[in-house]
């Protein structure tokens, strides 16, 4: 097992950086054909086929920057092919590396493999609502097992939601993105045991 001393939490930073999206071609075909690329956790292999992908932008976005890291939608991350070079060694066992086309530019989806069992049920206090989970706030403080953290250099956590996960392990995203000064990404600690 790596070893780390913090978890963070990551996220794109959409006041500064601009967004990808899918092409509305691209959208076309997968609503066609029935079709949809998922980012579910699971393994696509040779079952993935090059996304076209392109900058979401408004005329109020004409002052947002492109970054090195990208997010697609709330919870995938995209990266140049010179980033994914910089990532690809550390987080080879966390996520596959998805082809995209950014109008001729190759970038990458990183697909997160699996989650992790990582919740720290001792410790960690559900925001209920009406006797369940809230859906928008699950939890009024989360804290994770540092134990049960296998894939230390990006993640996610079963039933944490949309969270994505990393630590400041050596080789890890939080390690990489500060190594080189990567944009596009905010990082926010997260309590752990």
């Amino acid at each position: 097992m790596a070893k780390f001393n913090k978890v963070y939490t990551v996220s794109v930073e959409p006041d500064e950086y601009l967004l990808l999206q899918e092409t509305v071609f691209e959208q076309s075909v997968q609503l066609s054909e029935d079709d949809l690329l998922l980012f579910d956790g699971k393994e696509k292999g040779n079952d993935w086929r090059t996304l076209g992908v392109d900058w979401l932008m408004a005329p109020e976005d004409g002052a947002l920057k492109k970054p090195d890291i990208a997010g697609l939608g709330s919870s995938v991350f995209c990266v140049s092919a010179r980033t994914a070079d910089l990532l690809s060694e550390g987080l080879k066992s966390a996520c596959e590396f998805l082809p995209l086309n950014l109008n001729g530019e190759p970038w990458f989806a990183l697909n997160i493999l699996g989650a992790e069992e990582a919740i720290d049920e001792k410790l960690t206090q559900w925001n209920m609502r009406n006797g369940k989970v809230s859906r928008v706030r699950r939890f009024n403080r989360l804290v994770l097992d540092k134990q049960a953290i296998e894939h230390t250099g990006l993640f996610r956590v079963n039933r944490a939601g949309l969270f994505t996960f990393t630590t400041d392990a050596e080789g890890s995203l939080y390690d990489i993105v500060k190594q080189h000064h990567l944009t596009g990404l905010v990082f926010s600690e997260v309590d752990a045991v």
